[in-house]
Formats: C-alpha cells, sequence, structure tokens
C-alpha cells in the first residue's frame, strides 16, 4: 500500500495510480470504439454487413470474459504494475497489427481478438492499481477518471474520423494510436500488495450471491450499451448525416460521458449514498435513449446520443466503486466477476443487434437494447437489497 506522507505524496499517489489506469484503459479502449467510428468504411473495405459487425464486437467480448474470468484476481497477489504493463504491450501490438495486416474480415477479427485479451488483463488490474494505490477518500473521483478513459477513447474514435481518417484512413489511426502505448506503459507505478493473505478462489468470489445479483444487472446494463459505440455511426448516418459529422456525434457523446462520470465521482468522495441505487437511476433514465434511436430522425438520434451518453453510460466507475468497497481486500478478483459478466452481455448483444438490424431494423434493434436496460435498472435494485443483507 502506497504510504502519504505528506501533500504532495498525496498528490502524487493520487495522479500516478489514476493517470496510469486510464491511460492503460484508453489504449485498451480505442481499438472497439475505432471500429465503431469507421464502421461504414471498414465495411466496404473489407466487404461485410452488419451481423458480420455484431460478430467480431461478440468475439472480442468472448475472448475478453473468458481471459478476465481466469486472470482477474493476478494483480491482487502478484501486484498492478507488471501485469499492466503486460496488458498494455499486448494492446499495442494488436492496434499495430490492425492497421498492417487487417486485409481480410478474419484477420480484423484475430487482431481485434488479441486486443480483447489486453483488455482482460488491464481491466481488473487497473482497479487493484487505484484501490491499494490511492487514499480511500479520493477513489471515487480516481476511479471516475479511470472510467473516464473510455468515453475519451470514444471521443478520440469519434474525432479520428474527420481528422487521421482523412489523412491517413481508417488503418493509418489504428497505426498512430499504437505509439500511444509506449508513455502508457512507462508511467504505470509499483504498489505494494500483501503477498501473506489468503485470497478467495474464484468459485468463492463466484458463489456470492449479492455479486452474482450485481453482475447479473450489469450484464444486462452492458449489453444495452455496448450497442452504441458499435452502432451509433451507422444509426446517424442512416438518418442523414454525414460520414464525418456522425464521427463527430461519437465524439461529442464522449466528452458529456467524461463530464458525467467525473461528476458521480465527486458526489461519491463527498458523500454517502447507495452507489448501486444510484446506478439504478441512471440506467432507468438513460433508457429513453433508446426511444429516440428508434425514431431514427436527425433530432431524436442527436438528443439520444447527448441523454445515453449523458445518463445512461454515465455509472460504471460508481457501480465499480460499489464493488470495491463491499470488497476492499480482493478488488480486482471482485471487479473481474462483475467485469466479466458485463463482457458476457456486451458479448451476445452485438452479433443480436446486428442480427435484428439486419431482419427487422434498426428501430427494432434499438428497442431491443431499450428493453435490456429496464431489466439491467430492475436487477440492479435487487443487488442494492441484497449488499445490505449482507
Amino acid at each position: 500500500m502506497v504510504e502519504n506522507t505528506s501533500e504532495d505524496d498525496t498528490i502524487k499517489a493520487f495522479w500516478r495510480p489514476t493517470g496510469a489506469a486510464a491511460a492503460s484503459i484508453t489504449i485498451v479502449a480505442l481499438p472497439g470504439f475505432l471500429i465503431g467510428a469507421y464502421a461504414p468504411e471498414i465495411k466496404e473495405d473489407l466487404s461485410f454487413g452488419d451481423t458480420e459487425l455484431g460478430a467480431l464486437l461478440t468475439f472480442g467480448y468472448l475472448i475478453s470474459s473468458v481471459v478476465m474470468s481466469t486472470a482477474g484476481g493476478v494483480a491482487d497477489k502478484r501486484g498492478p504494475q507488471l501485469i499492466l504493463r503486460i496488458g498494455v504491450a499486448i494492446a499495442a501490438l494488436a492496434a499495430f497489427l490492425t492497421g498492417t495486416i487487417s486485409n481480410t474480415y478474419l484477420l480484423l477479427l484475430l487482431c481485434i481478438g488479441l486486443n480483447r485479451v489486453a483488455e482482460g488483463i488491464i481491466q481488473p488490474a487497473t482497479n487493484t492499481l487505484i484501490s491499494t494505490g490511492v487514499a480511500p477518500d479520493r477513489q471515487g473521483i480516481a476511479m471516475a477518471v479511470k472510467q473516464s478513459a473510455v468515453p475519451f477513447s470514444t471521443a478520440l474514435a469519434g474525432f479520428a474520423v474527420p481528422t487521421l481518417g482523412i489523412l491517413f484512413g481508417w488503418r493509418g489511426a489504428f497505426l498512430v494510436f499504437s505509439f500511444l502505448a509506449i508513455p502508457a506503459w512507462l508511467i504505470i507505478p509499483k504498489v505494494i500488495v500483501s503477498k501473506s493473505k489468503r485470497f478467495p478462489s474464484r468459485r468463492e468470489m463466484w458463489g456470492s450471491r449479492h455479486l452474482q445479483i450485481i453482475s447479473m444487472a450489469g450484464a444486462f446494463s452492458g449489453a444495452a450499451v455496448v450497442t452504441v459505440s458499435g452502432f451509433l455511426t451507422t444509426t446517424a448516418k442512416n438518418a442523414g448525416y454525414s460520414e464525418s459529422f456522425a464521427g463527430l456525434i461519437l465524439g461529442l457523446g464522449g466528452v458529456v460521458m467524461i463530464i458525467a462520470r467525473l461528476g458521480w465521482g465527486y458526489l461519491a468522495d463527498r458523500f454517502s449514498f447507495d452507489r448501486f441505487k444510484a446506478v439504478a437511476i441512471s440506467l432507468l433514465l438513460g433508457s429513453f435513449a433508446f426511444i429516440l434511436f428508434s425514431i431514427g430522425s436527425k433530432g431524436s438520434v442527436l438528443l439520444g446520443a447527448l441523454f445515453v451518453f449523458g445518463i445512461g453510460w454515465s455509472w460504471p466507475g460508481l457501480l465499480l466503486l460499489g464493488v470495491i468497497e463491499q470488497h476492499p481486500e480482493e478488488p480486482g478478483a471482485a471487479t473481474a466477476t462483475l467485469q466479466t459478466s458485463i463482457r458476457l452481455g456486451a458479448m451476445i448483444s452485438p452479433i443480436g443487434f446486428g442480427l435484428v438490424a439486419d431482419t427487422f431494423g434498426y428501430g427494432v434493434a434499438w428497442m431491443c437494447s431499450f428493453g435490456a436496460t429496464l431489466l439491467g435498472s430492475v436487477l440492479m435494485l435487487l443487488a442494492s437489497k441484497a449488499t445490505q443483507e449482507r
């Protein structure tokens, strides 16, 4: 555990682990959002449709969930620095290969799979880094900053379409972003974790009733919101926006999401409230965005994007903080249980969304996401009750 002996030490003990966690998440999250942002161009270049796009995202989440379920608690035992550096190196290699050899759908599938191996390693390790390297009264904002790396990646991907896309194309954008891994790798700090205590097994973690309910709630919630990253730009284009402006909508949504997640982190450090009930309310209010997407007009798509990014997808940092507060001794393993379930939901939803969109249209597909969000909200309320009964 990092010891804070002065105000300067406290600042350093906050910013370096928080910054390293956020940078690591950015590196591993970018490729998925780049695929979504460049979806129209990539589908045309490699000759595949929405079903194949959904399968691409589904395969990635399958790989991520398998890796995370087996390696989630490793950082708790060995320390997060080595684990994160391995993950960042793999993510950089995956982005580089995507930009150089992904000339067929199969090769693109394999490159995204390699990226998701890195994600399965990085996600729980960053939670361990923050839990052990940041003081408890600042973990809310630290987790918010870390989880804001995901919408930051969304914004980068969206803004890359009218900038890097014009100059280098989608492959060039992947190459440019692969080099961002170098500074991310260098700033990862070393924090000390306990090596003497007994850590719970995966079976014990999955057998915890409150974690089971939280994980089911996360699965349905993740299944709903992950479709936004893969299909929003196509929906915007279908509504009449240009490809560049559709990318800008994704980028604007990322900025709005960052503000929302930081707001939750600020509140979490200063006020005591039920984290899981707050997540449930966010999901309930955010679900209306999918109705707006299903309408499919220019105005409804833009308003829906602001709604889903500002409310409906603002909760991941708060949810992870709630789980860490319930399991301060094994943050990596506990959050890996949750995040594995979220990825299982995210694994099913893209291919399901793509099949429904190809068969019945985008309006029906977005209403399926609406239903999944409502179910996630109800389950999150049940999760709140389960944690109070522990």
